[in-house]
């Protein structure tokens, strides 16, 4: 396993050669004699068997050159990933408080995950396994790792009220990673997901009160679903008329920036390309925030519409549908899903679904006709990146080219 140690400030003084400790050094007065044996000889003196390499002396002029050299080309970046497995390592999460000092190190070996970085906290001068760094976030960061093009400062648990505090077994750690090459595709891609938030925002579904005040946000009343105006913007809309409050005999709350867009839509010759991310299982007490958001997303272009059930769901728990125009636009796609995330945190889990898989009645439960998986995109928790299905994909576009229908 290759160590990822933060490596630790030297001073000038440690850098002119001063011999580490327990050294095995010969006693100077036979030095000498061998010393002068050996030139008699006319031979050059030997370094005795096991003595260290010395290290060059450097000058303070030197050293302050070489500091200043390396400030101007460092470039570090304090982001937030999350650690997993804690829980089965006893010892090692007693050890996990606000700021405790973690230590990273790749696992290439790991016949689980090639992409596995460990996790280890000290106690006293040993190391203790605590766990690995979550999964999707070990994906982006181990080939910039492996390249060189980051390196780990510093690494610490960030937990203000304790990690047994936290709602799930996943504790926070604060990362400050130092750039070395501005033009690294693997850099860059590990510090857009790391910078990220992973939780939920505090800020979703905020409003300002002065926006709100006397605006008008009455719903259409010809439409079969809870809807807004042109007039109205979709996030005072959705801000006004609370999803929970909605009557059920209107289905859904639906929000849009385009009129002309509709989920049904077909073009001229009777095919819907339309496609919806999904953020699935969302709580009633928490999904009138969460579609505020979603209505917000909408305004800001990305998504061409937004829905939820009416009443928040059954059971308490609902789903949040978030539409895209063209499914087969796999950029615009994962565009929308990023967007998604930047909103409500890399930590919740996308699923994509085509309208044309809907309509012919493909449920992954429940026994529809198709069975088994139906959404052909995915953003796992704490990615960036859409994962695609192919064959799926591939049962949509036939579904989609062939206008609807049944699942074949």
């Amino acid at each position: 396993m290759r160590q990822i140690w933060a490596r630790a400030p030297t001073s000038p003084h440690a850098r002119r050669g001063v011999r580490a400790a327990g050294s095995r050094d010969m006693p100077l007065m036979l030095k000498r004699e061998y010393d002068a044996l050996v030139a008699a000889n006319g031979d050059t003196p030997k370094k005795p068997a096991g003595e260290p390499e010395r290290a060059p002396v450097v000058s303070e002029e030197e050293v302050g050159n070489i500091d200043n050299n390396s400030a101007d080309a460092t470039d570090d970046h304090i982001v937030s990933a999350r650690l997993v497995g804690s829980k089965r390592h006893k010892e090692a999460r007693a050890r996990l408080k606000h700021g405790t000092s973690l230590h990273l190190r790749r696992d290439e070996a790991n016949k689980h995950d090639p992409n596995a970085i460990a996790v280890d906290v000290t106690a006293g001068f040993l190391p203790i396994h605590a766990g690995f760094v979550k999964g999707t976030q070990a994906e982006s960061l181990a080939p910039a790792l492996d390249s060189g093009a980051l390196t780990v400062v510093a690494c610490t648990v960030d937990a203000p009220n304790g990690v047994d505090a936290l709602p799930t077994a996943d504790v926070p750690v604060r990362l400050t990673l130092r750039r070395r090459d501005d033009g690294d595709a693997s850099a860059t891609s590990a510090l857009e997901l790391l910078k990220c938030p992973f939780d939920v925002p505090s800020s979703v579904g905020y409003v300002s009160p002065d926006i709100l005040e006397n605006a008008f946000a009455e719903p259409m009343p010809t439409h079969p679903w809870l809807t807004h105006h042109e007039c109205t913007k979709p996030s005072v809309f959705a801000a006004l008329n609370p999803v929970t409050k909605a009557p059920m005999d209107k289905a859904w709350v639906y929000v849009t920036g385009d009129k002309r867009f509709s989920d049904d839509d077909a073009d001229e010759h009777g095919k819907s390309y339309s496609g919806k991310w999904m953020i699935m299982g969302v709580k009633s007490d928490i999904i009138d925030a969460y579609f505020v958001e979603c209505a917000k997303a909408v305004e800001a272009g990305e998504l061409v519409a937004a829905k939820a059930p009416a009443g928040g769901g059954d059971n308490g728990v609902g789903v949040l549908i978030c539409y895209t125009k063209d499914f087969r636009d796999r950029v615009e796609a994962e565009r929308a899903g990023v967007a998604l995330k930047r909103r409500f945190g890399s930590g919740v889990h996308l699923k994509y679904k085509t309208d044309s898989a809907t309509y012919a009645g493909m449920y992954a439960t429940g026994g529809g006709k198709g069975g088994g998986k139906t959404c052909c995109y995915e953003m796992k928790s704490g990615s960036l990146t859409m994962d695609v299905d192919e064959r799926v994909y591939a049962e949509c576009l036939k579904l989609a080219e062939n206008g609807g229908g049944d699942y074949a």
